[in-house]
């Protein structure tokens, strides 16, 4: 959010985003102390096998190993992470509080959410930010909660590899920052931001630097997988290197018509819920632009799909176009993982103290 930006005077504290999806780890780590952020590590390490049982880590002694080798072999020194909660594992509200003093809003919130919080209030982690002002002596107020154990296990894996925790995101909002930071041009437009994973899509529909509307479609880039693995009898390596393949497949010529059906699908779940979405959110504009990243997106076809179907534009985005890239960087290396940087590279911007945060 556009509000959510530390104080350029405040010495800059070099935190390692780590982003820790169902189908991979990815690590970043970025110098804010120029008037570029500019890129000092970069990683990805690949992941089998379920790692997630209710948006909880399941195996964090397996991730913390995965975690430990990146780490080690990007040598990266430094200890302080930032790492974000699943989407659907968050519990969001916008409310309106009378104006007061921060420390009474604090209190009053905390008693406010216990009516419409859907989980006990001694369960869950809760923060707020204040996200403008509404009426006379009126906040508008975005209250974000997630369960204890969830944010527990996230915490007690980056432990178990020697790092502590700095600050916990979202990642909605983590995608929301690297949109702001990267395109600039496009901040005063309406923008469905859509970040597809191994398990699901993250929407988060934005406009002058405020978050309009956040949810989450159980779509991902594993339907396409499971697909290939279910109708072809191959391996899900295999079925992720046919999902990838534009052209199709020689040996196996049945895959691109199987991914082409699967595209439609997705393309026809993201209009459907987007409209959904839109209308719930009750603004009166339409949606100007619709901007996909993570590595679900990457799947051929799916943003023309999409285009297609909602009738609006739809790009894919580059996480690490408003970042600075040094020369010693392999060009290759970036453009195979830098599609999958949406969330790290939001992550990798924040300092702690600057916006909703849960900190250890």
């Amino acid at each position: 959010m556009a509000g959510w930006v530390s104080n350029l005077f405040k010495k800059k504290e070099f935190l390692i985003g780590v982003d820790i999806g169902a189908s991979g780890i990815k690590l970043i780590e970025l110098d804010l102390t120029g008037e570029k952020p500019a890129l000092r590590n970069i990683g990805y390490a690949p992941v089998t096998g379920e790692i997630f049982s209710n948006n909880a880590i399941s195996k964090p002694e397996k991730i913390a190993e995965q975690i430990a080798a990146l780490l080690e072999s990007n040598a990266v020194s430094d200890k302080r992470a930032v790492t974000a909660m699943p989407g659907p594992s968050v519990f969001t509200k916008k409310i309106k509080m009378q104006n007061m003093p921060h420390s009474e809003l604090s209190d009053n919130i905390q008693f406010e959410a216990a009516n419409f919080i859907p989980h006990n209030i001694d369960a869950v982690r809760l923060d707020y930010h204040v996200i403008g002002t509404s009426g006379k002596n009126q906040l508008d107020v975005l209250v974000v909660a997630v369960k204890n154990e969830i944010i527990d296990s996230f915490l007690s894996t980056l432990s178990l590899a020697g790092l502590e925790t700095a600050v916990v995101d979202v990642d909605h909002f983590a995608v929301q920052n690297m949109f702001e930071m990267g395109y600039p041009e496009d901040i005063s437009k309406t923008v469905a931001l859509i970040n597809m994973g191994a398990r699901y899509a993250g929407i988060n529909i934005v406009r002058d630097g405020i978050s309009l509307f956040t949810g989450d479609i159980p779509v991902g880039g594993k339907l396409f997988t499971d697909a290939l693995v279910a109708e072809l009898g191959v391996a899900a390596d295999v079925a992720e290197k046919l999902k990838r393949s534009p052209n199709g497949d020689a040996q196996y010529p049945q895959a691109k018509e199987i991914v082409d059906k699967n595209v439609e699908f997705v393309a026809s779940e993201f209009n459907r819920q987007l409209s959904f979405f839109w209308n719930a959110s009750g603004a009166e504009e339409g949606i100007d632009k619709i901007v996909l990243c993570g590595g679900g997106a990457l799947v051929p076809g799916l943003v023309q799909e999409i285009a297609e179907k909602t009738g609006i534009e739809c790009t894919l985005a580059d996480p690490l176009r408003g970042v600075s890239v040094g020369s010693s960087f392999d060009a290759l290396y970036l453009k195979e993982i830098g599609p999958l940087m949406g969330v790290c590279v939001g992550m990798a911007m924040r300092q702690p103290g600057d916006r909703v945060v849960w900190q250890d």
